[in-house]
């Protein structure tokens, strides 16, 4: 009885002849939709790899992209079968490799495809094959000999969760401040060469805290301060130090070193060298031999730009709003609040324009997206202001860190202010503090709502469902306490921070379709106020075909965009299915839609179609892949279009002369002139290549 494959492969093969349906058929099984029914085999890849014309298949075919990434899932999903390996592996043996890296089973050696892969390697006689499985065992060896590391120190620390906080806040005031993108060396440093992240050495902070030991019994003020007697107050006051506290903090560096470690060597060799074809590892003679051909992208350039455009919209719109009323007299705290309601406007307007979404909609209670980022953005303001600066001027005149965070402390107690290196409070008295910074027809109703804001922003430490990062919730909760850390949310990212807080912690929310619509819909509305003709979620008759996301004429110019919508990713893995899979399967849909414009769509607009240039376009909200071609069709970002439609190209320059809008509304773009300065690409090609002089200015506008 033949399969679903093999009745459409029949179907192809009479029409188009055998390559292009190889081409055909194996696209079908990656990005069409719908799924064929497979009551007889495992999966759709099963199915596929078990129909009659894979016999059929070329060297040329399997070292073909499609029938890599097909293989590399049926390996992924299924039991496989052997000796369809075989047959794969025969033809050609790199791309056969290639699918087990893509495959993703180097992450987990438990994984029920290595049984098969093992037999494989003791049947077959190949150097470059068994050369390849030596190394996969070699890195598992190194990536255990890591964990099996972190769990010695950790169970030798058994430290609970406020030990943890406690020391984890030392360092960073020790080693982590004034703040840089990139650490030379930290305490321990198991690979001398590697440059750490900031946001590596905040992610093992979280990792620890959130494994290390649970009180046994509920939290007080008392129990809280008794840890910080013993565990904190030694190093800023001297009282009370002992060799076995010293011991406990330098085996808690040892443990942040390795945790660092293992966060690195996850991304940058076993992910990288599962996803990413560009870098390759290979043990001759028992060394580890590495290469990486990949170019730089560029990626947290583009993305500390975007950042300073949407605080320059943030701005705008504080300055026409009534909340700039409500900084007005705040004396030394005016600039610091001017800047925490900006980030707030412009996140707010990012996550609108961008991302379609202008409430927050999380566990059936809607929130204020501006007054929940008030919340954060005015935390961010009073500890960069109150705590962090406050210790750089201590530090100038201080002999070593702690000394200058001693300081910062008994700065704290003179003024009646809580100047530590995290700050907590009961949750009822935080929301009380707070609920000022809310709209509400009374007390009660501030209270309500900063409740929710609140929840919003933590993460409960004991219950098992919340799986958020420290980047989503960066205020952790024990009971009734919550916690908060300076040197965190002085610097946290806020617009990737809302971002995945919604599309990635949240990504499976009901209101994700309408979020769709707006995006689409103010994309189109920006073509049109550019002076494009639009047609927006275009419905072809035909069915296959599926809607099409934007059509925008201008003149004899037609361009045709798929829109795709995303959080930022922040792992390989994440990074490279999205282009195997998302990016390639809108490039998939987008040939058909473009087929369909140009053969029943465009005669209804053109009386001779040889004149007519079709635009094919990716409008995509991640930078990643962007402006690389995806089979004929190219992958923008959505900022890139919008900012382009709002005639803002030159927005740096117009942000530091403050211009930025009067530019904006006096301008009006040349629609050809926009298509060949997207397809260019000069729009990033001038910002990237004035990058630094570019950023200095903005900090220079910031500083004045």
């Amino acid at each position: 009885m033949q399969n679903y494959y093999e009745n459409k492969f029949e179907s192809l093969l009479l029409e188009y002849g055998a390559e292009i349906a190889k081409e055909k058929i194996v696209e079908d099984l990656l990005y069409k939709s719908s799924q064929p029914q497979s009551r007889s085999f495992k999966s759709k890849f099963d199915m596929f790899w078990q129909s009659s014309f894979i016999k059929l298949l070329t060297i040329d075919d399997v070292k073909s992209e499609n029938y890599i990434l097909g293989l590399s899932q049926y390996i992924r999903f299924n039991l496989i079968d052997k000796n369809i390996c075989l047959n794969f592996l025969k033809l050609d043996v790199q791309s056969f490799i290639l699918a087990v890296r893509y495959s993703g089973i180097i992450l987990n050696i438990e994984h029920h495809s290595w049984s098969v892969l093992k037999e494989i390697e003791q049947e077959v006689n190949n150097e470059t094959l068994s050369i390849f499985f030596q190394t996969v065992d070699y890195l598992h060896a190194q990536y255990n000999h890591r964990l099996e590391i972190y769990e010695e120190i950790k169970n030798e620390l058994n430290m609970g969760q406020i030990t943890a906080m406690s020391f984890g806040s030392l360092y960073a005031y020790e080693y982590l401040i004034p703040n840089q993108d990139y650490f030379e060396y930290l305490p321990y440093q198991f690979d001398k060469n590697e440059k750490n992240s900031a946001e590596t050495v905040w992610k093992a902070f979280d990792e620890i805290v959130k494994t290390s030991r649970r009180n046994t019994k509920k939290l007080t003020d008392q129990s809280i301060a008794l840890a910080l007697k013993s565990k904190l107050m030694p190093f800023l006051i001297g009282n009370g130090m002992t060799l076995q506290l010293q011991k406990q903090y330098e085996l808690y560096k040892k443990l942040v070193a390795i945790e660092i470690e293992i966060i690195n060597y996850k991304r940058n060799v076993l992910e990288s060298f599962s996803f990413n074809k560009q870098v390759n590892y290979e043990l001759k003679n028992s060394e580890l031999i590495y290469a990486n051909t990949q170019e730089k992208d560029h990626w947290s350039e583009k993305n500390s730009l975007l950042i300073s455009y949407w605080l320059g919209v943030g701005t705008e719109k504080l300055l026409n709003s009534d909340a700039i009323h409500s900084i007005i007299n705040t004396g030394d705290n005016l600039e610091a609040n001017a800047v925490a309601l900006s980030k707030a406007f412009g996140i707010q307007e990012q996550l609108a324009q961008v991302y379609g979404i202008t409430q927050f909609s999380i566990s059936n209670q809607k929130l204020d997206v501006y007054e929940t980022m008030i919340t954060i953005t005015l935390s961010q303001a009073h500890f960069l202001k109150d705590h962090i600066e406050k210790f750089m001027s201590f530090l100038s005149h201080s002999e070593t860190n702690l000394h200058a965070l001693t300081q910062l402390t008994m700065h704290g107690f003179v003024i009646g202010e809580n100047r530590m290196p995290f700050t907590f409070a009961r949750q009822e008295e935080k929301i009380k503090r707070m609920s000022s910074w809310v709209k509400g027809s009374s007390n009660t109703v501030k209270k309500n709502k900063m409740e929710q804001i609140l929840n919003f922003w933590t993460c409960d430490l004991y219950r098992e469902d919340d799986h958020s990062t420290f980047q989503q919730k960066p205020f952790y909760k024990i009971d009734d306490f919550i916690f908060q850390f300076a040197w965190l949310t002085a610097y946290q990212n806020l617009n990737t921070a809302m971002i995945n807080y919604v599309r990635k912690l949240h990504k499976n929310r009901l209101e994700l379709r309408s979020e769709t619509d707006n995006i689409e819909l103010n994309l189109a509305e920006k073509f049109q106020n550019a002076g494009f003709r639009v047609f927006c979620q275009y419905q072809p008759l035909d069915r296959e075909v599926g809607e099409i996301d934007l059509i925008a004429i201008c003149e004899n110019h037609v361009i045709v965009a798929e829109v795709k919508s995303t959080y930022i990713k922040s792992s390989i893995q994440e990074i490279y299915e999205y282009r195997n899979f998302t990016l390639n399967k809108a490039a998939y849909q987008l040939s058909k839609k473009v087929s369909h414009v140009r053969d029943n769509f465009l005669n209804q607009y053109f009386e001779n179609l040889n004149d007519v240039k079709i635009h094919s376009w990716i409008i995509d909200t991640t930078l990643e892949f962007d402006h690389e071609y995806f089979g004929e069709h190219l992958k923008i970002s959505m900022d890139e279009a919008i900012i382009m439609l709002s005639s803002n190209m030159d927005f740096i320059n117009s942000l530091v002369q403050s211009s930025f809008f009067e530019e904006q509304e006096n301008m009006k773009i040349d629609q050809i002139q926009f298509i060949n300065l997207i397809e260019s690409n000069t729009f990033w090609m001038k910002q990237i290549g004035n990058y630094e002089h570019n950023i200095q200015k903005i900090l220079d506008k910031l500083a004045s």
